[in-house]
């Protein structure tokens, strides 16, 4: 096959997921709507508080990690492969941003970048144990002189970028069950 063969074939599947991607937002606002009127309803809203009662009783409370990393496509894919996985994800693209994260929700896990644009990573590290000795923490670095310092990290793991998404959930399935 061809290069452009190839390309409209990708072109073909692309039209076909976006027209599957309607019909499915068409579904989800249908089924909005009919959950709204019988929440409302006063025979089935009852039903309604038990059956999520139940649901959030028999699934296990999601372990929460912060994502602090100036590369935002980075850090947004990180998010994603982690939701995929179960995490509960909050990013952040400075320093500054992870420490007001920090006084909102209780995270169990921070992927603290070396380098930030605002605070070392080193030293973030240190601030987010100040204010939760339970967290912990893996530093991710491209810079070599990281792991010669490594010293003075106030981290549970370094990782060397870049990082593969299954080492990334390697560790962070790792740490989380520290918790």
């Amino acid at each position: 096959m061809s290069v452009p063969e190839k390309l409209d074939v990708l072109d073909m599947l692309i039209n076909v997921l976006n027209e599957h991607e309607k019909k499915l937002d068409t579904l989800v606002g249908r089924m909005e709507a009919i959950t709204r009127s019988l929440e409302g309803h006063p025979k089935f809203s009852k039903a309604f508080r038990e059956y999520e009662e139940q649901e959030r009783a028999q699934q296990p409370p999601k372990l929460s990690v912060l994502i602090v990393d100036d590369d935002e496509f980075l850090a947004d894919t990180f998010e994603m492969l982690l939701e995929d996985a179960g995490f509960a994800v909050e990013t952040a693209n400075s320093g500054n941003e992870a420490l007001t994260k920090m006084n909102r929700f209780n995270f169990d896990l921070a992927i603290l970048d070396y380098k930030l644009p605002d605070i070392p990573g080193s030293r973030l590290s240190k601030m987010l144990k100040e204010k939760d000795g339970d967290i912990n923490v893996v530093m991710l670095t491209g810079h070599m002189e990281a792991l010669e310092n490594h010293t003075d990290l106030d981290s549970d793991e370094i990782l060397m970028k870049p990082i593969s998404p299954d080492e990334l959930l390697k560790i962070t399935k790792k740490l989380s069950s520290r918790v």
